[in-house]
């Protein structure tokens, strides 16, 4: 009879412990199994809610196509529409495009229309004026929440009377994510084209672009040159500025027979209208951050 070896502890607790590992096994088994059909069930959702979503932007897009040239075919149609129709398109195309396409042009050859068309009010003018006032007062919001702004008001008589307001907008921007430190200051003067502000309200600015004081040798870095009228729009009459980036605008938010409201905002590029594609380095530096 061979000789049976006594058990020491060890063995006596591996005994007690195979069927725990076995239990041990099993649950960890179900566990795994339970986590990865959760995260399954969770991916599937993710798949179902983007595929619904891209199906109702592609059903958007396709009646906000229809719709588009639907309005616009009646501008470009031969037939002369009469001003209320006109402006009746306008307001389609402004709450549904306004952040695309630059309705500028339309919106300031209806209300050059609404001067010499006999049949035209200055209800009509000031629908038009409130219209494109809207477009700006949208956007502005927008980009002011993101940057940097100010504003200043210019009244008719003073610049007609000595034909430039010098330093009418001076604002220093601190540095925040995605833009540089600048100053900026803007001198406003008549417009030779715009003989009756009143009535053709254009006036002409010349914005220098400085680095605030302490960062460089304070030295006008960029100098641009802008015809400001209530029919621009900051997220596409902007200039892109260099140094690090960042585009400004100048705009009128308010209009009267008195005067007008410039309104000067600095914002990041990643904030521009739709039609503003980046530029394939950008995307690059994008992507490798």
């Amino acid at each position: 009879m061979a000789d049976t070896k006594p058990r020491d502890r060890w063995d006596k607790l591996q005994i007690l412990l195979d069927p725990v590992g076995k239990v041990l096994t099993a649950i960890i088994v179900v566990l795994l199994g339970y986590i990865g059909n959760l995260a399954l069930q969770e991916d599937q959702k993710r798949r179902a809610y983007v595929e619904l979503l891209s199906r109702r932007e592609e059903a958007d897009g396709t009646l906000r196509k229809d719709m588009f040239s639907k309005v616009i075919e009646q501008f470009l149609s031969p037939d002369r529409e009469d001003l209320e129709s006109r402006i009746l398109n306008l307001e389609l195309l402004v709450n549904n495009f306004h952040d695309s396409i630059d309705l500028g042009p339309l919106l300031r050859q209806v209300y050059i229309q609404s001067w010499t068309d006999q049949k035209a009010t200055s209800a009509q003018r000031r629908r038009l004026r409130k219209l494109a006032e809207q477009i700006v007062a949208r956007e502005f919001v927008a980009l002011r929440e993101a940057g940097c702004a100010a504003d200043a008001q210019l009244q008719f008589d003073d610049l007609e009377k000595h034909l430039v307001s010098p330093a009418l907008l001076k604002i220093e921007c601190a540095e925040r994510p995605g833009l540089p430190a600048k100053r900026f200051v803007a001198d406003v003067m008549t417009n030779p084209v715009a003989t009756d502000l009143r009535r053709q309200t254009e006036v002409d600015v010349v914005l220098s672009v400085r680095t605030p004081k302490g960062t460089t040798n304070d030295q006008v870095t960029e100098r641009f040159d802008f015809t400001v009228s209530p029919f621009d729009f900051p997220m596409i009459d902007n200039v892109r500025l260099g140094h690090g980036g960042g585009r400004v605008s100048i705009v009128m938010t308010r209009v009267d027979d008195g005067g007008v409201t410039l309104a000067l905002v600095y914002f990041p590029d990643s904030r521009t209208s739709l039609k503003d594609r980046p530029f394939h380095d950008e995307v690059l530096k994008a992507l490798d951050q």
